[in-house]
């Protein structure tokens, strides 16, 4: 695609009008190299990612690692209990050090053997005694910047900018009823899917699709959204007549409604984005997240993972009755996986074409004008017409 300004606001003034007047995202928005390198410029280095749950590393060495635009992390418990997040890079030569997660005493490089503490802090150095004026002292591995909400692990690659708790805004308060603090993850799962990480989110954020792409399993949902202030937005999701969401039958047998949430809101699962590309699902009886991980402008690692509170998991029927919501996950994923590719090679084909936005779309047009807001920012504003 050829434009003279790819960040002229004027390119995107049918995607800033109210809903029911506005256009969706142009395709180059999905498929530019250019577009998706400033997104990584403008969004990616500054905001808050997700990275796991501190119950998911209980001991000292246990770590998780993120895998993202910009970099990769190692998030570690430290000796003292101290939760630490570091560059996943020797200060050597750079190599990488841990994949995946795990449990480690130390951590030593593959390429020359440095050691390193939980903490970060070098212990050893092998060949370097005749290097001048080194000191172990100075080459920790280097720090990321790590914030926690309700054991809910975040890091941000910058250090400026809006605090975690500033970004949640009233997150945090909306599902205190739920308890986080007290959820395990008691699995993960991850998909590489070939699709723009905004194709993956905005399917999260509406159910438009749910009755044609999830036609002979979850079937039609209905949805309403929900006021937010900070970072991030809601989607309430119900199916009259059904309690739970969370299952693709009832008659499987769901597991208990979390007692301390309002009875109004036991029939409800809220579908949430932290922006830019992080969803937590809070529902009556599990809690779940769907973590985008860009990789580049067309493929996407996704992550799901799946909660449960202490008192459920230690039940007799846990392990039985967990089945069902695992199938429910693992059968709706793909279907949404496989609508987001084909998402992403109708937009190689009609880059310059827009659609409209419907009714329910409403989370992915505030989605659509937030990315905007961002990469946007500093070029001369057009006056809405």
């Amino acid at each position: 695609m050829s434009l003279d300004n790819l960040f002229d606001p004027k390119l995107y003034r049918e995607v800033r009008k109210p809903l029911s007047a506005a256009s969706t995202l142009p395709g180059w928005c999905y498929t530019d190299p250019a577009f998706f390198a400033r997104e990584v410029d403008k969004i990616f280095r500054g905001c808050w990612h997700f990275v796991g749950r501190e119950d998911e590393i209980p001991e000292c060495g246990d770590y998780l690692t993120f895998d993202g635009i910009p970099g990769s992390v190692i998030v570690m418990r430290s000796q003292s209990g101290e939760i630490n997040a570091f560059q996943n890079a020797c200060r050597h030569r750079g190599t990488r050090l841990l994949s995946g997660s795990g449990s480690c005493r130390q951590v030593v490089c593959p390429y020359h053997s440095w050691v390193y503490a939980c903490d970060g802090a070098l212990l050893r150095a092998p060949g370097m005694d005749c290097a001048i004026d080194f000191d172990v002292k100075n080459y920790s591995l280097s720090p990321v910047t790590l914030s926690s909400w309700a054991g809910f692990l975040f890091v941000r690659f910058s250090d400026d900018g809006p605090s975690l708790q500033e970004w949640l805004g009233n997150m945090p308060s909306f599902f205190k009823d739920y308890e986080p603090a007290d959820l395990k993850c008691v699995r993960r799962v991850s998909f590489d899917v070939g699709a723009n990480w905004k194709f993956l989110m905005e399917n999260a954020l509406e159910t438009y699709h749910t009755g044609t792409v999830h036609r002979e399993t979850l079937g039609r949902q209905q949805s309403e959204p929900v006021a937010t202030e900070g970072h991030w937005s809601c989607l309430r999701v119900f199916v009259a007549g059904k309690q739970t969401l969370s299952v693709l039958s009832e008659q499987e047998g769901a597991l208990p409604v979390n007692p301390y949430i309002p009875r109004e809101r036991t029939t409800s699962t809220y579908f949430t984005n932290i922006y830019p590309c992080t969803q937590f699902v809070f529902a009556p009886d599990s809690m779940w997240w769907l973590a985008v991980r860009p990789q580049s402008v067309n493929q996407s690692r996704l992550e799901v993972g799946s909660c449960f509170t202490e008192d459920v998991i230690s039940r007799d029927d846990f392990e039985e009755k967990v089945q069902a919501y695992f199938e429910r996950w693992d059968t709706a994923t793909p279907e949404d996986n496989a609508i987001c590719e084909a998402q992403q090679s109708g937009s190689h084909t009609a880059s310059f074409a827009q659609g409209r936005f419907g009714q329910e779309e409403v989370l992915v047009h505030a989605l659509a004008n937030w990315m905007l807001d961002q990469i946007l920012k500093g070029e001369p504003q057009v006056p809405q017409e």
